[in-house]
């Protein structure tokens, strides 16, 4: 090998050297930059000039070695499990963050529980038993059945209120998940143009690609494959999301009566994104994303005393398929589930009005009697009229959010049930028992998967028991889910972190290759000097 020779093996040496140092000094200033992953140098020999030929092997001397590549250290299938596992620990979270809003709500984390003025409303009935026609006893029960209905007012109407909330948040993450389409597209098309040539890889852009479907694994079960080209495609809940060429940009359509949004893909004639007769299991893997989440618990309605009462056929309409629809479900229980019980907040609101209205009715049914003009008075009375005409009771289709206390009752409390007086002037004993009964007495089941009747009290207790059961288990999944994407993930940064010890154990290593080559290169420059002073 000639000496001119050796300074380029030398120089091969400076040159990949301080690229390397290049790659290292990367790697540190991005250590603690989201979704970073570090890159690793990948060096090679330059080709070799064969000078003669031995019995064995060619006889050849290299050239240097040669900066090969830079790649970016992953592995796709901890990636593609902690993407999947991300997107089931954002849907239990979001259902079990619904749930605890759902508690305060009602007031037991506060201390103003809507059980307290249940208890009162009761009390004020047992009061009243004691003596019906005292004017103080009529007029505690007026006033108790006014912060009664304001207190389960104020708890629907928030529970209305959680669900436009949450309507809200469904637009956003669907916003979300459009931008996260959008940077993912563009960054297709860049590392498309960079890598094109077949000679640098874009890693940076891939670490950002990466960075937004991780993003977009949280929103819903997401699916993706590279082409030759380095393009992703990706569906979304088994649709086309990103291709090469376009975006499949999910939209909305809004309810003219609820204003509730629901996720479709408008390409497709507002084909619905999500089934709304898809079970929710880990088995099919169905329990994945928040935006998934959102739309289950939000629900599709306002939950009322309908919603049971719809589900509550008898077995002969649930099989005659004239009743549309009916004939899909072979029990009022399935029914209900497959509608009403698949929303947390739904379900919840059903349950309440039902509660509401059986208090309501049973008061009312009891206290109401004709005035002198022969007008039906009524302690609990309608805001405004049922549409299609008033129904049995005077009190069919009133749901929590219409209701109001009798105004002349609240003026005159001693009108309430006229007095509880009968025609001779004695006392009307037996509406002020009744009134207690129906407090003592069953009252209805909580829901078709129920068959035990419940008190009033009883009925409420186990809402907030079953709403507390159903965020346990998101609960627990959740926490479950949470330490198994943390397990994952940890596996994922052992291999795409940056160790700042490993990285400054790096750049000692390519310091000293860069000098040692360094020195090579002085050596060589000085036996070239030396030889030339001596041949002049």
């Amino acid at each position: 090998m000639s000496l001119f020779s050796g300074l380029y093996t030398g120089s091969s040496g400076l040159v990949t050297s301080q690229n390397a140092l290049n790659t290292t000094a990367h790697n540190l200033a991005n250590i603690n930059t989201a979704g970073y992953t570090r890159q690793q140098v990948t060096q090679g020999n330059r080709h070799y000039d064969t000078i003669g030929e031995a019995y064995v092997s060619p006889q050849q001397v290299g050239l240097g070695v040669s900066y090969s590549d830079v790649r970016s250290v992953r592995d796709y299938f901890l990636d593609k499990s902690y993407r999947l596992e991300n997107g089931r620990s954002d849907f239990y979270t979001t259902n079990y963050e619904v749930i605890v809003e759902m508690e305060t709500l009602f007031g037991e984390m506060e201390g103003v529980a809507f059980q307290n003025s249940l208890e009162e409303l009761e009390r004020s009935v047992e009061e009243l038993q004691k003596n019906p026609s005292d004017a103080t006893n009529q007029g505690l029960l007026v006033s108790k059945s006014i912060s009664f209905l304001e207190r389960a007012q104020a708890v629907y109407d928030g529970l209305s209120s959680y669900q436009d909330n949450l309507n809200e948040r469904v637009k956003g993450l669907i916003e979300d998940a459009n931008s996260y389409a959008e940077k993912i597209y563009e960054l297709n098309d860049k590392i498309k143009k960079v890598e094109s040539g077949g000679i640098e890889r874009a890693n940076d852009l891939r670490d950002s690609r990466d960075y937004y479907l991780d993003k977009l694994s949280g929103l819903g079960k997401i699916s993706y494959d590279e082409d030759i080209h380095g393009v992703v495609t990706v569906q979304f809940e088994g649709v086309d999301f990103i291709n090469e060429d376009y975006i499949n940009k999910m939209s909305y359509t809004t309810d003219d009566e609820t204003g509730f949004h629901t996720p479709v893909w408008s390409l497709y004639n507002d084909q619905g994104v999500f089934s709304k007769r898809e079970v929710i299991s880990s088995d099919i893997n169905s329990d994945i994303g928040a935006l998934k989440a959102l739309v289950i618990a939000r629900g599709e309605k306002r939950g009322t005393y309908l919603d049971k009462e719809s589900a509550l056929l008898d077995e002969e309409k649930l099989e005659t398929p004239r009743v549309e629809g009916y004939e899909k479900y072979a029990t009022p229980a399935d029914k209900y589930n497959a509608t009403t019980g698949r929303s947390s907040v739904v379900t919840v609101m059903a349950e309440f009005d039902n509660l509401i209205r059986g208090i309501v009715t049973g008061m009312n049914n009891i206290l109401e009697y004709d005035d002198e003009n022969g007008n039906t008075v009524r302690l609990f009375e309608m805001i405004t009229k049922p549409t299609g005409g008033s129904l049995a009771n005077g009190t069919d289709g009133w749901t929590t959010s219409n209701l109001m206390i009798n105004a002349d009752l609240q003026q005159t409390p001693s009108k309430l049930n006229d007095g509880f007086l009968l025609k001779d002037k004695s006392v009307n004993q037996m509406d002020a028992d009744a009134l207690v009964n129906i407090f003592k007495n069953d009252f209805d089941t909580l829901n078709p998967n129920t068959r035990s009747k419940l008190t009033f009290y009883e009925y409420y207790t186990a809402i907030i028991g079953d709403n507390a059961t159903r965020g346990q288990t998101y609960k627990n999944i959740s926490d479950n889910q949470t330490i198994t994407v943390s397990s994952i993930d940890s596996q994922r940064q052992q291999v795409v972190g940056v160790s700042d010890n490993e990285e400054l154990t790096n750049m000692i290593r390519y310091q000293n290759a860069y000098n040692a080559s360094s020195r090579y290169i002085n050596t060589v420059n000085a036996m070239l000097d030396t030889l030339l002073n001596s041949l002049a």
